[in-house]
């Protein structure tokens, strides 16, 4: 049962990373066809911050439960994250 919980957090994990680099590349997309700065270095943290904290996870812990090191790198990957994204998506939208 150990090993079938790993796995299927590694591969819901391995998603979330996929969809992370998809929005670094629409940014950086955007960057060379507008010539605007999107800041699509922004999305590099989450980018290691979230898999580092899920392996974290993954490998010493599969219950997701109470470990403050792991917690802090998901909490960091997912803040950086949400600020990445909504100005992205203001810088998108002509907001700024």
């Amino acid at each position: 049962m150990d090993i079938a919980i790993r796995l299927t957090a590694s591969l819901g994990w391995l998603g979330i990373a996929l969809l992370v680099f998809m929005l670094w590349r629409i940014a950086r997309f955007y960057e060379h066809s507008s010539g605007r700065r999107a800041h699509s270095y922004l999305f590099l943290p989450p980018l290691l911050l979230l898999p580092a904290g899920a392996a974290y996870y993954i490998v010493l812990d599969p219950d997701f439960v109470g470990s403050a090191p792991a917690d802090l790198l998901l909490f960091l990957g997912g803040a950086s994250l949400m600020l990445a994204t909504i100005l992205l998506g203001q810088i998108m939208m002509g907001a700024r």
